[in-house]
């Protein structure tokens, strides 16, 4: 019988293990796919732990493969032909700003553990990035780690249940009550550089657009004889190559590719809308991927408005609390998109309507908003019972906002 091999404490080594000259171990074998496999430890009891997963993962036909996270998530990405361009453009969007150069990112997928995504998670929080933006990166990470599972190149999903503790922050849930509402619109009136956008914040408020329909709507999809907006493309502004751009691309779902008839009150809204935009001077020649005659238009650049300056306004209307009786929340497109839909359920809209008006692909997610109850719904509903023909009134009142036209020499 041969002497069997040892290490230089005289320990026996197992068949493919072996002991370096700087004292640190090595084992080798040969995986299902035919290819050697190599790993390092500082000790025989390290290696001989790494040693019984290989093994595990060898009795269960897995196969081990060196690409990294990265390139796991680009083999995903490739398998999505039905995802839509918007979705993939945000994934990809997200991919290259936070993943690729990050740790995890580089380390290889047979080494993530769940321990690292959850510690890669927390690290982005502490960034100063939102439970939103961290889900969104979820949905990248999870399905790609779940495609080598299949590939049986891993066991296990490490990212599985690593975002049951991150709950969404209440505020994206909020919706202006009827006070609110109107004290946010009356603030505009009150300052004399944003009154010219007055009607795209009302438009915003009683149509449930997204920011990016809205930024994206030109005259043409504007059909002021039939009363229709129609929704076919959307406008994003993101850093692009290290520059911020403006950039067209599809709806965000199939279901946002929709027609919105308009209300009186909306093409009242439009009409001065054309009034503004006729008195803005404009950029010559601009467009965004064949896309011009941008309805909402920054008297600033001429051009399209975005989604940073929208948000600066708002911003600004809201630090108006400490000269307002009426303190408004913190308020945000998607708040106003909220506050829409909101208002289209209490006024007993039809659920199969609402979803479609809000262009919404999921009927789950029209019918939390659907389901939404605050105190303020729960006095109206109640106000109802006590006077049904009084609380109509209020509301067709209280619904329609007032309107105010423009002074050509306040433009």
């Amino acid at each position: 019988m041969a002497n069997r091999r040892k290490d230089k404490n005289g320990k026996v080594l197992k068949k493919g293990e072996s002991q370096r000259k700087d004292n640190t171990y090595m084992y080798r074998w040969v995986g299902n796919d035919g290819k050697p496999g190599c790993i390092y430890a500082r000790n025989l009891s390290e290696l001989r732990e790494m040693e019984e997963e290989i093994n595990k993962e060898i009795a269960m036909g897995i196969s081990r493969k060196t690409y990294s996270l990265n390139e796991q998530i680009e083999r995903y990405l490739k398998t999505k032909v039905n995802l839509a361009s918007s979705t993939k453009e945000n994934y990809r969007y997200y991919f290259e700003h936070v993943l690729r150069e990050s740790s995890i990112g580089k380390a290889k997928v047979i080494d993530i553990r769940k321990s690292d995504v959850l510690l890669f998670y927390n690290s982005l929080l502490e960034q100063g990035l939102s439970i939103g933006t961290i889900k969104i990166i979820h949905k990248i990470v999870h399905p790609a780690l779940q495609l080598a599972c299949d590939d049986n190149v891993i066991a296990k999903n490490p990212a599985n249940g690593c975002t049951k503790e991150y709950v969404e922050d209440i505020e994206k849930k909020y919706a202006l009550t009827f006070e609110e509402e109107k004290e946010f619109l009356d603030r505009i009136q009150m300052r004399q550089r944003m009154k010219r956008y007055y009607p795209m914040y009302a438009i915003l408020i009683q149509t449930g657009l997204r920011i990016s329909e809205a930024i994206g709507l030109t005259w043409h999809d504007v059909d002021m004889d039939k009363k229709e907006i129609h929704i076919n493309h959307q406008v994003q502004y993101r850093k692009i190559q290290g520059e911020m751009k403006l950039y067209a691309n599809n709806t965000k779902t199939d279901a946002g590719n929709r027609i919105i008839p308009m209300t009186d009150n909306v093409y009242r809204l439009f009409i001065e809308q054309k009034k503004v935009w006729l008195m803005t001077k404009k950029a010559p020649d601009f467009e965004v991927n064949g896309y011009k005659d941008f309805v909402f238009v920054s008297h600033i650049t001429g051009k399209c408005m975005n989604h940073n300056s929208i948000r600066r306004m708002m911003k600004a209307i809201v630090e108006m609390n400490s000269e307002r009786k009426i303190q408004l929340p913190n308020v945000s497109p998607h708040i106003l998109r909220h506050t829409a839909c909101c208002r289209f359920a209490e006024s007993g809209c039809d659920i199969k309507v609402l979803q479609y008006l809000m262009g919404q692909t999921d009927i789950k997610t029209t019918m939390r908003v659907y389901n939404h109850v605050d105190l303020g719904r729960v006095k109206r509903e109640l106000n109802k019972l006590e006077n049904p023909s009084k609380y109509a009134e209020k509301t067709i009142s209280e619904f329609t906002q007032k309107f105010t036209h423009f002074a050509s020499k306040s433009m």
